[in-house]
């Protein structure tokens, strides 16, 4: 059922923004905004609702004629009180191109109709025609336009109020994020917000940092536009001429440079130089300079660029790269320090092909299958460990507050002032973990207190602490508490590239990169594995080998249910055969209590009754015994993902994480059998003589899928 927002609900938002912006912005506003918040102050109830409404609206015109609310008793009354105060109008000529261009494809039809003696009209012509049409005709007679140009008004957010948007929110995307459709978002359930939120404050510091963020965003939202190269280039001159105050300022204009760059170094050489010139403190602009200049031959300046970098880099990323560039440039060493840590790396792993879509997957049951414990961790587990050991200093005791309660991010991690600004808490926190079990404590009570509230950080999840006390209780206290420390200092660097498993062994855990053949170690993995070993953490890069295991085990799985997946249904039988060495090594199946009524139609297609089922056992209480039947097996199915679908959705409400390499007899038959007219499991039975006795029965299914998947592994062998 669609929830409905109260009557008024927009004007009160409206007024709540204005409130905000009255109380907590006085020193970023300008005299036209000053005027503008009087100018609405006067206005009577009615007119605020309508233009609360009309700023609500994505398009630049609004139709009249779609004004028409249940709290607005008059709109055209509203209408005239909102020109009388100067606070809306009318397109004019110099928009007639814009409305035209707003007008939808019958609206145009019939505004070119009276004209067809002069404009060839098509009505199967598509609207960019018939606008381009219009312009022309309409360019000399735009008197004609007069009768158009008072049916709709002039939406102008963008002049004044995305500003005060901008101010609350802190970013603009578009006209779909502001301040409305945020509490829209938020009441309606859709968009998670910090209710402990109690008083919105300001984000920015001074006007000129507030309108310096402010002209840049609105360049980012230029840039997304862009058509043309002239377009590129107009936009490269203004970024460039845009003063950027403030961290956040600096590195959103860096980016912008960054990617004008991207467009312009071939269309135009030499403004692209200027643009890279204009970043400031940019570590990618660097490395992008001294490629370039190498490339044109200027070695010697390219030579000082590097060693400067080394003795005071910018960040640890850039120093791998000038270090790296020096030694393979200039020092004559054939292999980058990426590729050598990649190939000399003594952890090679043997891994069935049948993992080649998910090679970590892989490496973990090859763990597994070794009798070690593997999580699958890369960066949640550490930035979940980072937001539990400081939420109370990144959301509550923080001299830099969430500014209201949609900041999910803290201000501090963006612009890496954390430890800068709380160095004595963060300091002392780690200071009183003496044990790993403090450490623990302190994580399991930060856990109890905040759990499932929303942050910027890490997602919520039942399983939160298990891999959380496997690392804490199974890694040197020295260890963690330095790398915490360092992502404290540099959050910003360190907060992605980790290590994709954790694999614990005896009491003790490490860390696996997992390369499959081909792939490359990224530079922030580079910087992030290095900062963990620097830390005392053992981290290895496991760097895979694809081979064809003669052992692999089949597990042909055929179910059935009470209807399809998207249904809601459930399962009500599980027929399994498992294949080995291309024999039959094991063979399983139960009836399902599906908790539910089995429709008609589908007792007449299986024979499954609910008398049958009624004692049955439920999912969740065979859901042990079939595990350890599909454990180290190939999960095997015809349309596999309908069946793999239904028993990981089963898994899932029982709690239990589920996750296999599957295969699909339906599209290797397909592969090994070109030309056949259909490839259901009935007719491919009949074909080939399978041994379908009861089909529509699990076990019956089963097995009859089976004999094809030897079938088709014997054609793929020849």
């Amino acid at each position: 059922m669609k929830k409905e927002l109260p009557a008024k609900y927009y004007l009160a938002h409206f007024k709540e923004l204005l409130t905000f912006i009255n109380t907590q912005c006085g020193h970023l506003l300008q005299q036209t905004h000053t005027d503008f918040i009087n100018k609405v102050n006067q206005l009577n109830e009615q007119a605020q609702c309508m233009l609360a409404r009309i700023y609500s609206r994505k398009p630049c015109f609004v139709a009249i004629n779609t004004l028409t609310y249940d709290e607005i008793d008059n709109p055209t009354q509203a209408i005239t009180a909102l020109m009388h105060a100067g606070l809306v109008t009318h397109p004019t000529h110099n928009d007639y191109q814009a409305l035209l261009s707003h007008l939808t494809k019958p609206a145009l039809l019939e505004l070119l109709a009276p004209f067809s003696a002069t404009v060839s009209i098509k009505k199967s012509a598509a609207k960019a025609i018939l606008v381009n049409q219009a312009c022309d005709f309409f360019a000399s007679k735009r008197e004609y336009l007069t009768p158009l140009y008072s049916q709709f008004i002039v939406n102008n957010r963008a002049d004044i109020y995305e500003y005060f948007e901008f101010l609350y929110i802190g970013r603009l995307s578009g006209g779909d994020i502001n301040h409305q459709n945020s509490f829209v978002l938020r009441d309606l359930g859709v968009r998670a917000t910090r209710q402990s939120h109690n008083q919105s404050l300001a984000r920015f510091d001074t006007l000129g940092e507030a309108k310096s963020n402010y002209a840049l965003n609105r360049a980012r939202l230029a840039f997304k536009n862009i058509t043309t190269d002239e377009q590129y280039q107009g936009l490269a001159h203004e970024v460039i001429a845009q003063e950027a105050q403030g961290t956040l300022a600096i590195n959103l204009k860096n980016k912008l440079l960054l990617r004008l760059y991207q467009q312009l170094k071939k269309i135009d050489p030499a403004l692209s130089f200027n643009v890279l010139n204009a970043c400031k403190d940019s570590p990618e602009a660097e490395e992008i300079q001294i490629r370039e200049q190498y490339r044109q031959g200027n070695k010697d300046w390219v030579k000082t660029q590097l060693e400067a970098i080394i003795e005071d880099p910018l960040t640890d990323d850039l120093l791998y790269f000038a270090d790296d560039f020096l030694m393979r440039k200039f020092n004559k060493r054939t292999r980058s320090r990426l590729s050598a840590m990649l190939a000399d790396t003594q952890c090679v792993v043997e891994i069935d092909e049948i993992y080649r879509g998910d090679v970590e997957h892989g490496v973990a049951a090859h763990y597994e299958q070794q009798g070690l414990t593997v999580y699958n961790t890369e960066n949640a587990l550490w930035q979940s460990l980072f937001g539990l050991v400081f939420w109370h200093e990144l959301y509550i005791e923080t001299p830099t507050p969430p500014c209201n309660e949609f900041d999910l991010f803290p201000h501090a991690l963006k612009t890496d002032t954390f430890y800068q600004n709380q160095h004595t808490q963060i300091d002392a926190l780690l200071a009183t973990c003496h044990t790993a079990d403090d450490l623990l404590k302190h994580v399991c009570k930060q856990v109890a207190l905040y759990f499932e509230q929303p942050n910027g950080l890490f997602r919520w999840h039942s399983e939160v602490l298990k891999p959380l006390e496997v690392l804490i209780l199974h890694s040197p206290l020295d260890a963690l508490k330095a790398h915490l420390k360092a992502m404290s200092q540099g959050f910003m660097q360190l907060k992605d590239g980790y290590p994709d498993l954790m694999v614990l062994s005896g009491n003790t855990v490490h860390f696996e990169e997992v390369k499959a053949p081909g792939d490359k170690l990224r530079r922030n993995q580079l910087t992030t594995i290095d900062n963990l070993k620097n830390s005392g953490f053992n981290v290895h890069i496991a760097a895979v080998n694809w081979v064809n295991d003669p052992n692999r085990i089949y597990s042909v799985v055929d179910i059935e249910t009470t209807g399809s997946l998207k249904g809601g249904n459930r399962i009500t039988e599980i027929g399994l055969v498992k294949i080995q060495h291309g024999k039959v090594i094991d063979t399983w199946s139960t009836l399902v209590n599906p908790q539910m009524r089995i429709p008609k139609f589908i007792v007449s297609l299986t024979g499954i009754t609910d008398t049958m089922v009624a004692t049955a056992p439920r999912f969740c209480e065979v859901a042990d015994t079939l595990l350890h039947k599909l454990q180290g097996s190939i999960f095997v199915a015809h349309n596999v993902n309908f069946d793999y679908g239904f028993i990981r959705k089963e898994y899932e409400m029982a709690g239990v994480y589920f996750k296999m390499p599957k295969l699909c007899t339906v599209v290797e038959s397909r592969k090994a059998f070109p030309g056949l007219k259909s490839y259901s499991l009935g007719n491919l039975s009949k074909h080939f003589e399978l041994a379908l006795t009861n089909h529509h029965r699990a076990l019956a299914d089963a097995t009859a899928t089976a004999e094809l998947l030897l079938l088709i592994k014997a054609q793929q062998s020849r």
